[in-house]
């Protein structure tokens, strides 16, 4: 996630993308983003596909981005499409369209599906706690709007952070990832059979870095997931670049089945996340400053 998600201009932004992507593989509009009066589309995407195209040659690996076509109608939402698939060219296969599917509604996600039958769908879900929440007094669940998704065609959705984030969820939220991954799952309430229907990816943010996955991996019990982290990435002490190595290596460490400090002293961006994230690290990790010889 591009950070801070408001007020940076097009060549800053850009850079942004540029810094994360020495490191990090996949870069995500936030759900305010797309054409702003001071970071206007048609100027910022020929600027980020250029930090792309640096990316990928300085790394030798493909880069992904994902684009925020939400507009006021489904008639703009089309044409930022357009433009951006032109902007980004022979790349084009390198991006997915990101959509406000809680705020645009089921029609934008289902027009953008059948217009751009070949981009990857980003449902971005801003706005459900509104009737999702346990505290809301109507309304439906996330695992009902992530089925929803699905059966509208999206690619991926947010699926939150199952408690492990910043974000209001529990441990028993990955019911949200099993349902649109799966092609049969036994749900709260009854017995869903997808019959083949395309799976959606879980996407995973809000609040997470390389502290905080391998607990998530962990409870999740795969790691077959999006991870977009903005503070994660941007908030590591050393660059974007390291602060994207470091979430690598969190998924390396939980796959490895290894313990976080021993990995941390072996890996060096991971190890930074705890002089980057160090409230965090008091957290989950009580003690790290003696055992990684770090000290205040």
């Amino acid at each position: 996630i591009i950070t801070p998600k408001l007020g940076l201009r097009p060549e800053p932004f850009a850079e942004a993308a540029y810094q994360f992507w020495l490191g990090g593989d996949f870069i995500k509009n936030d759900e305010p983003q797309g054409n702003q009066v001071f970071c206007p589309a048609k100027k910022v995407y020929p600027l980020v596909y250029d930090a792309m195209k640096r990316a990928m040659d300085e790394t030798g690996e493909a880069k992904l981005f994902s684009a925020n076509i939400t507009a006021d109608d489904h008639a703009e939402m089309l044409a930022r499409g357009e433009f951006i698939l032109e902007a980004f060219g022979a790349d084009a296969d390198k991006v997915a369209f990101l959509v406000d599917g809680y705020v645009g509604g089921p029609g934008m996600v289902t027009t953008a599906r059948r217009y751009f039958p070949g981009q990857y769908l980003h449902y971005h879900r801003a706005g459900h706690g509104a009737v999702t929440s346990p505290s809301s007094k109507r309304g439906y669940t996330a695992y009902v709007l992530a089925k929803m998704s699905r059966l509208q065609g999206a690619s991926g959705i947010h699926v939150g952070t199952m408690g492990y984030g910043k974000m209001e969820g529990d441990k028993d939220d990955r019911a949200i990832a099993y349902i649109i991954e799966r092609d049969e799952y036994q749900g709260p309430a009854y017995n869903q059979k997808w019959y083949g229907m395309k799976p959606t990816t879980p996407i995973i943010s809000g609040g997470m870095n390389a502290l905080r996955l391998p607990g998530f991996f962990e409870n999740l019990g795969h790691g077959n997931v999006i991870n977009t982290a903005g503070g994660g990435s941007y908030g590591h002490i050393d660059s974007p670049a390291a602060g994207a190595t470091s979430l690598r290596q969190a998924y390396e460490c939980w796959k490895a089945g290894a313990d976080p400090i021993e990995w941390a002293k072996e890996h060096q961006e991971f190890a930074r996340a705890f002089e980057s994230f160090p409230l965090d690290a008091d957290t989950i990790f009580p003690g790290w400053r003696e055992k990684l010889g770090v000290h205040k």
